[in-house]
């Protein structure tokens, strides 16, 4: 993974650089902005984590893309779901307390949106 495959994933997971930062690398967030500026290059383990974390959200797209499908085929039209706008929103409602865990649910609502199979509330 180079810096810009990087800077692509952390978009793709909807991360502010402060949010990957902290919690994908546990590095500043101004270490951050360096490996994605190419100025440094990035550790193995931050690597890792991030595909790990782009496998995870794969995961959790196919089984809610499964689900929307199902309820289409049931004639009830695209499925409708919560979007969090805020992680107080999503913390409340959800009781996960875990911002990498919110800005996974946006980024996966977001695409099924994009693929017509969703609607937000």
């Amino acid at each position: 993974m180079n810096n810009f495959a990087l800077l692509a994933c952390r978009k793709l997971l909807f991360l502010d650089v402060v949010e990957a930062a902290r919690h994908i690398g546990n590095v500043e967030p101004r270490t951050w902005r360096y490996y994605e500026s190419g100025r440094s290059s990035l550790p193995e383990p931050i690597m890792k984590k991030m595909h790990s974390m782009l496998h995870r959200r794969e995961i959790l797209l196919n089984d809610m893309r499964v689900q929307a499908q199902e309820h289409r085929k049931l004639g009830q039209g695209r499925q409708v779901v919560p979007f969090y706008v805020t992680f107080e929103q999503f913390r409340e409602e959800t009781g996960h307390d875990d911002v990498v865990e919110w800005r996974l649910d946006m980024s996966v609502k977001s695409a099924l949106y994009i693929e017509d199979l969703l609607v937000f509330y």
